[in-house]
């Protein structure tokens, strides 16, 4: 069974399959604010055409490791880890998932964890990156998920840089 998986602006933007399953999180929902998308989500809703699921990201060990490995884990919001967890639980239960998100944040994510995503508004990402932490001043490496902000050598700005991109190819 194909299934979407929507974030916030890829409803805001106008999509949703007419005719396969639509699903979104309920922290994704909390996200839309203007009238004109919430009336449309809610006549989906009545209409049984957007169903709403939640699944627990934080117990995932794949998508933690994924997001650590490649740098995201802090640039994802909650909401964002919400829908790729999401997105996976029914890509691992054999169903054909394509998440629908202009993040690009979260396409690198849905890219590593090889899940399909489709762009609304933009071209979409065209290769991965990972990114890891560096001292601006004496080069030392931190992980990616520091919290610190500066060197605990040197005493200078920690900086996030991208390590390599992996091509669509």
């Amino acid at each position: 069974m194909k299934i979407y998986i929507l974030d916030a602006s890829g409803l805001i933007n106008g999509f949703y399959s007419e005719k396969h399953q639509n699903i979104m999180t309920s922290s994704t929902i909390r996200e839309i604010k203007d009238i004109n998308t919430e009336i449309l989500l809610n006549n989906l809703i009545d209409e049984k055409r957007i169903i709403i699921e939640d699944v627990d990201y934080a117990n995932d060990e794949e998508i933690m490791d994924v997001l650590m490995s490649s740098g995201d884990l802090m640039r994802l919001s909650g909401t964002d880890k919400d829908i790729i967890a999401l997105a996976l639980k029914h890509k691992r239960e054999g169903h054909e998932v394509i998440t629908v998100t202009d993040d690009y944040s979260m396409q690198n994510a849905l890219k590593l964890l090889k899940l399909k995503f489709k762009s609304v508004r933009t071209k979409g990402i065209k290769g991965t990156i990972q990114w890891k932490k560096i001292c601006k001043g004496c080069r030392k490496e931190y992980s990616a998920d520091t919290k610190l902000e500066e060197c605990d050598i040197c005493g200078s700005p920690i900086i996030r840089k991208r390590m390599n991109a992996h091509s669509n190819h």
